[in-house]
C-alpha cells in the first residue's frame, strides 16, 4: 500500500515538472526579442521590439520587464510605454518598444530581461527572460581609395553695410528725444499759473486783491475754500514779485524759508505761519473755519506783507 502511495506521489511529481517545462518551454516559444539591427556604428540607434503574446492556455502576465537604471556599454535612449492589443479569441499581446545606442566600439552582448508570469493550476509564477543578443559597434570605414576630391568654388557672399543703417536710426532716436522734450516743456509752461503783468506796485496790487475778499460769503462752503485759495496766492505773488521769483508752486515751509530774506519779528513770522497752515487746512483737509478765523487770516497776512513792504523800503 506504501509503494503504491509513493508509486502515485512520484508519478504526480514528474508529471507537474513536465508541465512547468513545458510552460516555460511555450512561453520561451511565445516571448518575442525583435531588433531592427545587430551591427551599428557608434552613437547609431537600435529599436529593441520585447513582445509577449498571451493564450487562453497560458497564465496571465503579473510583471512585466523591468529595465535596468544602467546597462553596461549601451544607453537607453528611449523607452515607449508597454501596448496590450486584444484578438477576436479574447487572446492578448503586450509589446514594448525600446530605443538604445551605444558609444564603446566593440562586440556587446545586450542582457536578457525578465518578464513573470503567473502560475496555472496553482503552480508558482514562472519568470521567463527575453533573448540576449551581441550588437557589433564599430567606426565609420576609413576611405581607402585614397582618391582627391575637387576643391569647391568660391561662393560669393554679399555683405550688407549697416553704417548708414545705423546712421538713419541715430538720426530718427535723436528727433524723437527731441520731440519728447519740446512736448515735456511746452506741457510745463502751460501747466504754469499765468501771472498777468501789473501795473500795480507789488504792495498796491497786494492790499486791492485782499480789499475784494471782504466781499466774499463766509458763510458759504465753495466761497470759503475759494477765500482761503485766494488769500494764499495773494500773498506768493506779492513775495515773489518782491524777490524777482515764481512763488507758486512752493509750499508752506518754502514761503517760510523766503521770508527769512525779510528778517521780520518772531511773532509776525508765527502768525503768518498760523494763517497759511490755515488756508493749507481748507485746501488739502476739507477743513471749514469760522468766518472770525478766516477774517483773521486775512489780517495777519495783511500785516506780515505791510510789515515786508516797510522792511524792503528802508533797506
Amino acid at each position: 500500500m506504501t509503494s503504491k502511495r509513493n508509486y502515485w506521489n512520484a508519478l504526480r511529481a514528474g508529471l507537474t515538472t513536465c508541465l512547468v517545462l513545458c510552460m516555460q518551454f511555450a512561453f520561451c516559444q511565445t516571448l518575442q526579442t525583435i531588433t531592427d539591427k545587430k551591427d551599428i556604428l557608434i552613437g547609431e540607434q537600435i529599436k529593441l521590439t520585447i513582445k509577449a503574446p498571451l493564450p487562453l492556455n497560458a497564465g496571465s502576465l503579473t510583471k512585466w520587464l523591468v529595465i535596468p537604471d544602467s546597462i553596461p556599454h549601451f544607453e537607453i535612449v528611449e523607452t515607449a510605454k508597454p501596448d496590450t492589443v486584444n484578438f477576436k479569441d479574447d487572446s492578448k499581446a503586450i509589446q514594448q518598444t525600446i530605443i538604445i545606442t551605444s558609444f564603446d566600439s566593440g562586440s556587446w552582448t545586450f542582457p536578457a530581461l525578465p518578464v513573470e508570469f503567473a502560475g496555472v493550476g496553482g503552480q508558482a509564477a514562472q519568470i521567463v527572460n527575453t533573448d540576449s543578443f551581441v550588437v557589433n559597434v564599430s567606426y565609420a570605414p576609413a576611405d581607402s581609395t585614397n582618391q582627391l576630391r575637387d576643391i569647391k568654388p568660391i561662393i560669393k557672399v554679399s555683405v550688407f553695410d549697416f553704417f548708414w543703417l545705423y546712421i538713419a536710426a541715430g538720426v530718427l532716436l535723436l528727433l524723437l528725444i527731441i520731440l519728447l522734450l519740446y512736448l515735456y516743456f511746452k506741457k510745463k509752461k502751460k501747466d504754469a499759473p499765468a501771472t498777468a503783468v501789473s501795473k500795480l506796485s507789488p504792495f498796491d496790487e497786494a492790499m486791492a486783491e485782499l480789499k475784494n475778499l471782504s466781499q466774499y460769503n463766509l458763510q458759504d462752503a465753495a466761497e470759503i475754500k475759494l477765500y482761503h485759495i485766494k488769500l494764499a496766492a495773494i500773498f506768493k505773488n506779492y513775495l515773489g514779485r518782491k524777490q524777482g521769483k515764481n512763488l507758486f508752486s512752493k509750499t508752506t515751509g518754502d514761503l517760510l524759508i523766503s521770508m527769512k530774506e525779510v528778517n521780520l519779528p518772531p511773532d509776525n513770522i508765527s502768525e503768518l505761519a498760523t494763517a497759511l497752515r490755515c488756508t493749507d487746512a481748507v485746501k488739502f483737509a476739507k477743513y471749514l473755519p469760522l468766518s472770525n478765523q478766516s477774517e483773521e487770516a486775512l489780517q495777519k497776512i495783511k500785516e506780515t506783507i505791510t510789515l515786508t513792504e516797510h522792511k524792503t523800503q528802508n533797506t
